[in-house]
């Protein structure tokens, strides 16, 4: 930062050296662009005050309310997203209660249900219900 503030010094030094020499035409014209150049720059400053932009205040106020929906959706998809998982999840274990208690209730030993042979009667057992 002092790098800069002392370059800006040598510049305004710099341009302040040839101002002297400048004719009064170019002076005059430099001095209506500068007015202009303000003018341009207080309008910019108005318009963004009549949109409401131009104030810190509510600049900061548009920032915390869109960070705080911003945080609400993610709030809002994170809840859905983990109540899903949990529905799905408890209706996975109502399955796998629903097919132990039908194994237990089945007169086939569990030894049944490891033979390889097992699911082939199986199938042919189901194409044959179905006829």
């Amino acid at each position: 930062m002092n790098d800069d503030t002392e370059i800006g010094y040598k510049v305004r030094q710099t341009l302040n050296q040839g101002l002297d020499t400048i004719d009064n035409n170019v002076s005059r014209r430099l001095d209506l662009n500068r007015q202009a150049a303000l003018e341009n720059q207080r309008m910019s400053a108005g318009w963004l005050r009549l949109t409401g932009i131009g104030h810190v205040a509510e600049l900061a106020e548009f920032v915390v309310f869109s960070n705080a929906r911003t945080l609400l959706a993610v709030m809002a998809l994170s809840i859905g997203a983990a109540g899903t998982y949990y529905w799905k999840a408890l209706e996975q274990t109502q399955e796998f209660a629903e097919i132990d208690s039908a194994l237990l209730a089945d007169e086939l030993p569990p030894s049944a249900y490891i033979d390889r042979g097992f699911n082939a009667w199986l199938e042919r057992a189901s194409d044959s219900s179905l006829q």
